[in-house]
C-alpha cells in the first residue's frame, strides 16, 4: 500500500502566496469577523463539512494512513465535532470581557477596567500529516471563534486528505476568512515570510525552530505544538503481576494507535527490574489480543505514512543494540509501508532508538532500579509532551510530578487526556509553546486587551495634580508620598504579620489608608 502523490493536490503558485495573505489582511480590516453570529455561521460550516462528508474523509484517511473508520471517528472526526459544539455553546461567555479587581489601588477607584478578548488578525496555520483532519480543523475552529482570518498550509505528505480538505474548505467556508496554501518546502518558506499576526504550527521540533525564527523576525504571536520522547514509568506496584495486563493493554493501545505516529505516543518504557520480564509477556499478550498473530492482515492496524519514514525507522532499528523481543525485520514490507509491532528490550541511554522521537510502532524498554533513576533519566532529556506513570505509591506520584517537567502528566493511563476538550493541550520548552482546545483556544487566538475608562470630572484638579509636574522642591515633596499611597500602597505593617491579617476583614482598607493623603492634597493651596 505504498502512498503515492495525489494528483488532486495542486500546489499553490509561489507568486500567489503574498496575494492570498494580503487579501486576508484586507478582509480582516473590513471587520467581517467582528460579528459573533458570523463566526458561529463559520463554525457551523465546519460542522456541516464533516457531517456531510464523513465517508469521504474516512476514505482519504485510509488511503494516507490505513486508518479504519472507527479510529478515524474516534481520533479525528468526532473530536472536532465536539470542539465545534463546545465553542458554539460557550463562546459568548468565553469571549465576554473580564472585570479585574483594582480595589487595592485607590488611584483607580473611579476608573473602569475591562479585559477584552480581541482577535489578533491574520493567523498562519501549518498542520502535520499524522492527524490531518483533527489538527487542521480543531485549531481552525478556535481561531475562527476568536474572530481571526486564517491561511492554512496542510501537509503535502498526507496528500489524499489534504486534497479533500482543500476542496471542502473552499466549498463550505467563507473565502474572506479562510484560504489555503498547498505545497512543500518552497511554498512553506514563502508563506513564512508573509507578515501575519500569529503563527500556529504543529509538527516536528526541527521545523518548529524554523517557524519560531520566522515568527521572531516578525515579532508575531507564536504557538508551537511539537512532540518529544514521552516516557512511560512503571514502578512501585503492589500486586504488580495482576495489574501488568491492564497496564500493557493501555500501553500498547497508546503506542500503536495510528501505527505509533502520534506526538503523545509512549516513546519508551522505564520499568522496575523485578517486573520487567512479566511486562514484556503482558505486552505480547495485548498485541496478540488487539491485532492477532498477523497484524499485517488486521483491519485495525495502520501503516507508515511514506517510504522515507519507513527507511528512517528501519535504519534506527538496525543500528540499535537492544534486543528485539517482539517483531521481526523480515516481516517489514516497504511496498505496503508495513512495520509490525516491535519491542526492543534492554535498551541503553545511548542507543539509536533513544536519540529522537521515534514516531513509529517501535517501543524500547529500559530497566530502572529506583524512582530516582527514572527522574534523573527523564531530566537528562528534552522536556516531553507527556509523562505516563503507573504506580500505587502516592509518594512516587508526588515526586515525579514535582521533580520533572512536561506538557502533561497522566497517572495509570496513556494518551486519553488528549480527548478532553476542556483542558489546555500543549507542551513546554522543546515539546511546545502555548496551548489550545475549548476556552484555551479562545485565549490562545485572542489578544487580552486592557480597556481603561476614566472620568474628566474626577479626581478634582488638586488631587489630580499629584501625578503632574513639577515634582522637585519642598513645596511638592508631598506628591511623592501621596502618589505612593494612591497608586502603589506598600506600608510594611499592612503587608505582613498579624495586623495585616486583621486588615483583610476591613473592606477597602487600602483606600482608607490613603484618605489622609487625599485630604492633604485637597486642602493645599495652589
Amino acid at each position: 500500500m505504498t502512498s503515492k502523490p495525489n494528483p488532486d493536490l495542486v500546489y499553490t503558485k509561489i507568486e500567489e502566496i503574498p496575494k492570498i495573505v494580503d487579501e486576508l489582511r484586507k478582509n480582516f480590516a473590513s471587520g467581517v469577523t467582528l460579528d459573533f453570529e458570523f463566526r458561529k455561521q463559520q463554525l457551523k460550516a465546519i460542522y456541516n463539512l464533516i457531517e456531510e462528508n464523513r465517508s469521504d474523509i474516512c476514505d482519504a484517511l485510509y488511503k494516507d494512513l490505513h486508518k479504519n473508520e472507527t479510529e478515524s471517528w474516534f481520533t479525528e472526526i468526532d473530536v472536532v465535532v465536539f470542539e465545534i459544539g463546545s465553542l458554539l455553546e460557550n463562546m459568548d461567555g468565553w469571549l465576554k470581557p473580564e472585570i479585574p479587581d483594582t480595589s487595592t489601588q485607590p488611584a483607580f477607584m473611579n476608573s473602569k477596567f475591562e479585559i477584552v478578548k480581541a482577535p489578533q488578525g491574520v493567523v498562519t496555520m501549518i498542520s502535520p500529516w499524522n492527524y490531518p483532519v483533527r489538527l487542521v480543523l480543531a485549531p481552525l475552529a478556535g481561531a475562527i471563534a476568536a474572530g481571526n482570518v486564517v491561511v492554512i498550509k496542510q501537509s503535502q505528505i498526507s496528500a489524499h486528505t489534504s486534497a479533500l480538505l482543500t476542496s471542502l474548505l473552499s466549498k463550505y467556508m467563507d473565502n474572506r476568512v479562510v484560504k489555503l496554501v498547498n505545497g512543500a518546502i518552497e511554498e512553506t518558506t514563502v508563506l513564512l515570510k508573509q507578515q501575519v499576526d500569529h503563527m500556529f504550527f504543529t509538527g516536528s521540533g526541527m521545523v518548529g525552530k524554523v517557524v519560531a525564527q520566522a515568527a521572531a523576525s516578525q515579532l508575531c504571536r507564536l504557538t508551537l505544538e511539537l512532540g518529544g520522547k514521552c516516557p512511560v514509568i512503571i514502578t512501585n506496584l503492589a500486586e504488580s503481576k495482576a495489574k501488568l495486563d491492564i497496564i500493557a493493554r493501555r500501553l500498547v493501545w497508546g503506542k500503536l494507535l495510528n501505527c505509533g505516529q502520534t506526538c503523545l505516543a509512549s516513546d519508551y518504557v522505564l520499568v522496575d527490574k523485578d517486573i520487567h520480564n512479566d511486562l514484556v509477556l503482558s505486552i505480547k499478550k495485548a498485541i496478540l489480543e488487539f491485532y492477532s498473530n498477523n497484524p499485517k492482515n488486521s483491519a485495525d492496524y495502520g501503516r507508515i505514512i511514506s517510504s522515507s519514514h519507513f527507511e528512517r525507522i528501519k535504519s534506527l532499528v538496525e543500528k540499535s543494540n537492544a534486543d528485539m523481543v517482539i517483531g521481526n525485520l523480515e516481516e517489514w514490507d516497504i511496498d505496503d509501508l508495513y512495520i509490525p509491532p516491535t519491542v526492543m528490550d534492554n535498551a541503553k541511554p545511548e542507543d539509536s532508538l533513544m536519540s529522537d522521537e521515534l514516531f513509529a510502532p517501535v517501543l524500547p524498554i529500559m530497566e530502572i532500579s529506583s524512582m530516582q533513576d527514572a527522574i534523573e533519566f527523564i531530566n537528562s532529556r528534552n522536556l516531553p509532551l507527556a509523562i505516563y506513570l503507573f504506580t500505587d505509591d502516592s509518594n512516587v506520584r508526588s515526586a515525579i510530578t514535582s521533580r520533572t517537567r512536561s506538557g502533561s502528566i497522566v497517572y495509570d493511563d496513556t494518551m486519553m487526556h488528549a480527548g478532553c476538550n476542556n483542558i489546555p493541550f500543549g507542551g513546554v520548552g522543546p515539546s511546545g509553546v502555548g496551548s489550545y482546545m475549548g476556552k484555551y483556544s479562545i485565549l490562545n487566538f485572542s489578544h487580552q486587551r486592557n480597556v481603561m475608562t476614566n472620568s474628566l470630572n474626577f479626581p478634582p484638579k488638586k488631587l489630580d495634580a499629584l501625578r503632574l509636574p513639577p515634582f522637585t522642591g519642598n513645596d511638592y515633596a508631598w506628591k511623592k508620598f501621596t502618589s505612593q499611597a494612591m497608586i502603589s500602597p506598600n506600608f510594611r505593617f499592612a503587608r505582613s504579620g498579624i495586623f495585616s491579617y486583621y486588615l483583610t476583614f476591613i473592606p477597602f482598607w487600602r483606600t482608607l489608608q490613603a484618605i489622609p493623603h487625599i485630604v492633604r492634597a485637597m486642602i493645599r493651596k495652589d
